[in-house]
Order: structure tokens, then sequence, then C-alpha cells
């Protein structure tokens, strides 16, 4: 075989052996592209799920976030009104106690509970508690206003502060004992149990 005819046969082996290296290749890379298809594929379904869920949960969160703003505007609302209510109660208890057929009573009342408070408490750590009787009553101080000491006898009496509308404060001789019955008082310790009816029926 002559030279010429050696390099022939070698360009054709050459050719051959390039096509088949051509071949693999195609046939990889076609595999390849088929696999990576394949699992873009998948990441687009998964993130496709995911973003489905993550809306969900976006709707599902402001859904609930809408219900507790409502639920707080109505809860809102309805403080308003009991507390509406509450001052109109107020100021028709406060018109009635006033009344000068009930006032004086009321105060003769309020001032014999603020000394029976007193009567249980101790003034002088280990003394004797406040006796109840006249020597004691007449040492006590009452807060009241000026206008109502017609009413009240045998008392020392300081002025009522004038946050407070009526009623009294009875303090101790030695001033560290004070009991509040004025008339702001009494109704706030009615207040609780006023809500609570004045909501059941409105509500």
């Amino acid at each position: 075989m002559g030279f010429e005819e050696l390099a022939t046969e070698l360009q054709k082996g050459a050719d051959a052996e390039g096509r088949k290296i051509t071949n693999a290749a195609e046939k990889s890379a076609a595999k390849i592209v088929d696999e990576a298809r394949g699992k873009a594929g998948e990441i687009i379904k998964v993130a496709k799920n995911e973003a489905t869920e993550f809306a969900k949960q976006e709707a599902s969160e402001k859904a609930t976030s809408a219900k507790l703003a409502a639920k707080k505007m109505v809860d809102d609302a309805r403080d308003e009104a009991v507390e509406a209510s509450m001052k109109q109660v107020w100021q028709k208890f406060k018109s009635d106690s006033m009344k000068k057929a009930v006032y004086p009573g009321l105060l003769e009342r309020l001032v014999k509970e603020g000394m029976e408070e007193l009567g249980g408490a101790n003034f002088h750590g280990n003394l004797p508690a406040l006796e109840r009787s006249s020597n004691s009553t007449s040492q006590a101080i009452v807060y009241a206003r000026d206008e109502d000491h017609q009413y009240l006898q045998g008392f020392q009496f300081k002025k009522l502060p004038s946050e407070y509308c009526g009623g009294v404060i009875v303090e101790s001789p030695n001033g560290k004992v004070r009991v509040n019955r004025t008339l702001e008082e009494v109704f706030a310790q009615k207040k609780p149990a006023l809500r609570k009816d004045i909501y059941d029926r409105l509500f």
C-alpha cells in the first residue's frame, strides 16, 4: 500500500471516528437538554405550587387581619356606646342624689357608713380601734361642701376637694385613715355591675 492509499485510509478512519464522536456528542447533548427541560419543568411546577400556597397564605392572613380589624371596630363602637350610656346614668344618679328631698338623708347615711368603716380601723398601730361612740364621732374629720354642714352636726369639718360634687370623706382624728363616701366613689363602686347590665341591655 502506497503512501497516498495509506493517507486515504487514515482519512476515512478519522472521518468515521469523527462522525461517531459527533453523533455521540449530539446524543449526549440532546439527553442533557431533555434532562434540563425536565428539571426546569419540575422547578417551574414546584415554584408555581409554592407561589399558589404563598398567595393562599397571604390571602388568609389578609382575611384574618381584616376580621380582627373589623372586630376591633365593633368592640370599640360598643365600648363607646356603653360609656355614653354610663355618662347618662351618672348624670341621672347625680341629679337624683342631689335633690333636696333626698340629699340630706343620703348625706347622713354616707357619713354613718364612713364612721362605721373608721370604727374598724386601727389608727395608732397597737392602740385600740376608734370606738363607735359620740365622742369618737365628734373627733372624726368630715370633708364636706360648705353648704352641706347644715345637714351634719357634731363634726370637725374640712372642705371637700373640688373634684367631688357631693357626699363626704371621713377621716380619722390623726389623718391616717380616710373613707371616701363621695357620690363619685359610690357610683364608681357600682360601675362594673352597671357596665355589664348596660352592655347586656344594648347588645
